[in-house]
C-alpha cells in the first residue's frame, strides 16, 4: 500500500526534482578580478587592465545568469563588473601619460643622456679605489641632473 503524500521534509521522485543550485562562480570571479585589476593597475598597467578585462568578462557571465535565475548573486557580479571597467579605464589612462612622458622624453634628447649617464658610470666603476668610484659616480649624477633642465623637464 502506498501513501497518497510523501512526508514531510522529502521529495516525491516521480513528480518534483530538487531545486538546482545557485551557479554564483561567474559574478565571484569577476569580484576578484575586478579587486585584483585595482590593486595592481598602479605598478603593472597591463596586468591590472588583462584582470580588469576578466572581470567585466566574467560580470557579464554572471549577470546574465541571474537574469536567467541560474545564479543568485547579482549584486556580487555587478560589483565585479563595475570594478573590472574602472580599472581598464583607470589603466587606459595610465598607459597613455606613461607612453606620451616616454615618447615625449625620447624625442627630447632623454635617451642620449640616459646613454651618456651609463658610459659615465661605466667609467667611474673603473676608478682603482672605491673613493674614487663614489666620488666619479657622484660627478656623473650630478651631471646627469644638470642635463634634464634642458630637456624641457625642469626650471
Amino acid at each position: 500500500m502506498t501513501e497518497p503524500y510523501p512526508q514531510q521534509g522529502q521529495w516525491d521522485t516521480g513528480t518534483a526534482t530538487p531545486p538546482p543550485k545557485p551557479r554564483n562562480g561567474m559574478g565571484a570571479a569577476a569580484l576578484v578580478f575586478g579587486i585584483l585589476g585595482l590593486l595592481t593597475c598602479w605598478w603593472l598597467p597591463v596586468i591590472g587592465f588583462l584582470f580588469g578585462l576578466l572581470a567585466v568578462i566574467f560580470g557579464v557571465i554572471g549577470r546574465g545568469r541571474v537574469r536567467k535565475q541560474q545564479a543568485t548573486n547579482g549584486g556580487v557580479a555587478l560589483t565585479g563588473l563595475l570594478l573590472g571597467l574602472l580599472s581598464v579605464i583607470v589603466n587606459i589612462i595610465l598607459m597613455v601619460v606613461v607612453g606620451v612622458g616616454l615618447f615625449a622624453f625620447f624625442q627630447s634628447g632623454g635617451g642620449n643622456t640616459l646613454g651618456q649617464f651609463q658610459q659615465c658610470i661605466s667609467q667611474a666603476q673603473s676608478q682603482p679605489n672605491p673613493a674614487a668610484v663614489q666620488q666619479a659616480a657622484q660627478q656623473c649624477a650630478d651631471q646627469f641632473n644638470q642635463q634634464l633642465p634642458n630637456l624641457g623637464g625642469g626650471q
